[in-house]
C-alpha cells in the first residue's frame, strides 16, 4: 500500500470515529433489545411505527435522522470494527451490547466529543433544513441589496425557497435596510447562549456580499473538527436557535417570522395524519379501517404514532386506567422492554394496548 493510500485510510478512520461513538451510544441505550439495524433506521429517520416508538422508548429522539445518508454497508462495517476492538459483543443474531471495555471507551469518547445537548432530530429534522435554506438565502440577498449589487448567484436554488423570500420581503413589515441589523442581533443573542458549540460552525457557512460561505467539509477542516462531529454540532446549533425562538418568540420576532410555516411540532406521517383526523371525529378503529381500506393493525400503528407525538392524546379510550397501571408495572419488573416479555406478565393485554402504554411511558421518561 503506497503512502497516499495509507494517508487516505487514516483520514477515513478519523472521519468515522465520532459516528462509531454515536453507534455505541445507541447500542448502550438499546441494551440488546433491538437489532443493529434499528440504529440505521433511527439515524436515517425512517418514519415507521417501530422506529418512532423505539426512538421515544429508549430516549433516542435527539438522534432521529441526524445521519440521514448512513448506509447499511457503512453501519455493518463500523459495527464490525467496534466488535474487533472488543468494545461490543453479540448476545444473539444482530443484537449487541457493549463490553465493560466498550463502556469505558464510550465514556471517554463522549467526554472528548459529547453529543450536543441541543440536538433534537425528532422535533426539528425537517424544520431545521428548511430554516437553514431560508435564512442563508435571506442573508445573502439582504447583504447584496445593502451594497446595491444585483449580480450574484443565489446560494439556494429551490423555487419554493425563492418564492418564500419574495413573499417575506413584501409582507414582513420590516424595512429592508433594517432586516440585516435585526437578524445580526437576534442570531448573535441566540448563539451567545450556545456555550458548548462554537458559533463558527454556522457563521463560516454564510454567504454574503464579497463573501462565499464554506462547505461543511471546508468548515470542519478549518475548525479541525471530525466531519461527523461537525455535522452534529451544526445540527445542534440550528436546533438550539429553533428551540430558543419557539420558547420566546417575542424576543426573536424576525427569526420567528422566518420559522413561520416551516413545520409542525407533531411529526406525523401523512397516513397517520389522515387517521388522526378521523379519530378526532370520534370514529372507532374498525370504522376508520373500513373508510381508509386499511388493515386494523395499520390503524393501530397510526394511533401509537399519534400517542408518541401528541402529549395531550388520551389513550384511556383504548386502554383502561387500571390496565395501564398493570402494564407499567409489568414494564418495570420485566428484564427488557420487549413487548413479548411484558405480555407474558400481563397476558390479558394485547400488543396494541402494551404499545400504547409504552408510548406514553417513553414520553414520561
Amino acid at each position: 500500500m503506497n503512502k497516499k493510500k495509507i494517508l487516505s485510510r487514516k483520514v477515513n478512520i478519523m472521519h468515522i470515529s465520532y459516528l462509531k461513538t454515536v453507534i455505541m451510544y445507541c447500542v448502550n441505550e438499546l441494551q440488546g433489545q433491538r437489532t443493529i439495524y434499528s440504529i440505521l433506521h433511527l439515524l436515517n429517520g425512517k418514519k415507521s411505527s417501530q422506529t418512532i416508538q423505539d426512538a421515544h422508548l429508549f430516549q433516542l429522539t435527539p438522534l432521529f435522522r441526524s445521519f440521514g445518508n448512513l448506509s447499511r454497508g457503512v453501519l455493518e462495517h463500523l459495527a464490525e470494527e467496534i466488535i474487533n476492538s472488543s468494545w461490543m459483543t453479540a448476545i444473539e443474531e444482530k443484537h449487541y451490547i457493549l463490553t465493560a471495555e466498550g463502556k469505558r471507551e464510550l465514556e471517554r469518547s463522549l467526554l472528548e466529543c459529547p453529543i450536543p445537548s441541543s440536538l433534537n432530530g425528532w422535533l426539528y429534522h425537517s424544520t431545521g433544513e428548511l430554516f437553514w435554506e431560508r435564512i442563508t438565502l435571506l442573508i445573502q440577498v439582504i447583504s447584496h441589496l445593502n451594497y446595491n449589487n444585483a449580480k450574484y448567484l443565489p446560494i439556494q436554488r429551490k423555487r419554493d425557497v425563492h418564492e418564500w423570500l419574495k413573499d417575506f420581503l413584501r409582507t414582513s413589515g420590516i424595512a429592508r435596510n433594517e432586516v440585516g441589523v435585526m437578524l445580526y442581533r437576534e442570531l448573535g443573542q441566540c448563539l451567545e447562549e450556545l456555550s458548548e458549540i462554537n458559533p463558527a460552525v454556522l457563521t463560516l457557512r454564510l454567504t454574503g456580499y464579497n463573501r462565499i460561505g464554506l462547505t461543511a467539509v471546508q468548515a470542519s477542516e478549518l475548525l479541525r473538527i471530525n466531519q461527523d462531529y461537525y455535522h452534529h454540532q451544526f445540527l445542534g446549533a440550528i436546533h438550539h436557535i429553533l428551540e430558543s425562538v419557539k420558547e420566546n418568540p417575542a424576543e426573536f420576532p424576525l427569526i420567528y417570522k422566518i420559522m413561520s410555516g416551516s413545520g409542525n411540532e407533531v411529526q406525523l406521517t401523512l397516513s397517520a395524519q389522515k387517521t388522526y383526523s378521523l379519530l378526532k371525529q370520534g370514529l372507532d378503529l374498525d370504522e376508520i379501517a373500513k373508510i381508509r381500506r386499511l388493515k386494523k393493525s395499520t390503524i393501530e400503528d397510526h394511533v401509537v404514532e399519534v400517542a408518541l407525538n401528541d402529549r395531550s392524546f388520551n389513550i384511556s379510550r383504548y386502554v383502561s386506567e387500571e390496565r395501564q397501571k398493570l402494564i407499567i408495572n409489568a414494564a418495570n419488573i420485566a428484564d427488557s422492554l420487549q413487548l413479548k416479555q411484558i405480555r407474558q406478565i400481563v397476558p390479558e393485554s394485547d400488543y396494541f394496548e402494551i404499545r400504547l402504554v409504552m408510548a406514553k411511558l417513553g414520553e414520561r421518561q
